[in-house]
């Protein structure tokens, strides 16, 4: 099953284990791809706010509460950067690892793990290659750009944001749709 996730992307990280778990239950092996999400920096209040400002504002704090609400129950730590800090070089990584054979789960987790809970530059080739199971970076410009042709491909598919289920040809977006693909996958 084709998954795309960015590490910046909080409902990504609430997904990890739930769709872990899943597919492990059903013996589906899980197709893991980089997708670069667009995450909104908390917006401040101000004192002469506008009726669209304060609802983008209200309703940004109340995704944020709900995923730190998910977050708890899950017993994972999850810390909000404001504004949310770019991941292409991990995301990039993890393109390298498709192509690599190699086991791509070891780099998630670390990667995942380091933005929420250890505040690091996922976009640093020195820090993302030294992460857990990360491959070898030769250059930069080379990942990225193997990255980017990538996401060009997911776009042109219509895969746009993350986390991205795609089962039976179906797209999917967020975790919510997880029971749903359940049923899916055991049919």
């Amino acid at each position: 099953m084709p998954l795309y996730i960015d590490f910046k992307c909080p409902a990504a990280y609430l997904a990890l284990k739930p769709t872990l778990a899943l597919c492990e239950e059903l013996g589906v092996p899980i197709s893991w791809h980089g997708i670069r999400s667009y995450q909104r920096p908390l917006m401040q209040e101000k004192p002469n706010e506008e009726v669209g400002e304060r609802h983008r504002r209200v309703r940004a704090l109340a995704r944020q509460k709900t995923h730190l609400l998910y977050a708890q129950v899950q017993d994972l730590p999850m810390q909000f950067r404001n504004p949310p800090t770019n991941s292409d070089m991990a995301l990039a990584a993890l393109s390298l690892l498709n192509d690599s054979g190699s086991d791509p789960l070891p780099f998630i987790t670390a990667a995942f793990n380091a933005y929420w809970t250890g505040d690091a530059d996922l976009n640093d080739a020195g820090v993302v290659a030294s992460l857990p199971g990360a491959p070898t970076l030769e250059t930069d410009d080379d990942a990225r750009t193997h990255f980017e042709a990538g996401l060009e491909q997911a776009e042109a598919n219509g895969i746009f944001t993350s986390p991205t289920y795609v089962v039976n040809e179906q797209i999917f977006v967020g975790r919510e749709h997880l029971p749903w693909i359940s049923e899916l996958l055991r049919t």
